[in-house]
């Protein structure tokens, strides 16, 4: 092969190669996306679960009751309301990590 074959082959590689990568950097890039986004939502998932085993923990406040809960102690009190601010903890914290201006229905 003469110096014009490979002249000619390396503008073949670099025409095709070129955008190639670029594809498969593009699409590599959207799957490390969607994994951080998965996972993400798991932990969410996994901490709104030890959320509710919480709940379940404490029965005597009856926190999913439709109706308002009459005659709590000051301990009782107290406790309700760690428990809520654990929930909105949660919730602010799945805010932050997974609002975005652009999301999609999906998401």
């Amino acid at each position: 092969m003469n110096l014009e074959s490979w002249e000619l082959l390396s503008y073949i590689v670099t025409v095709f190669g070129l955008p190639l990568a670029i594809f498969a950097f593009i699409v590599e890039q959207r799957k490390e996306r969607e994994n951080e986004d998965e996972e993400v939502y798991q932990l969410l998932t996994a901490d709104y679960t030890d959320f509710l085993k919480l709940v379940m923990a404490n029965p005597d406040l009856k926190l999913r009751s439709q109706t308002m809960t009459q005659d709590l102690t000051e301990e009782q009190q107290e406790r309700v309301l760690v428990i809520y601010e654990i929930l909105i903890s949660l919730f602010e914290r799945a805010y932050l990590l997974s609002y975005d201006e652009k999301m999609t229905r999906k998401q």
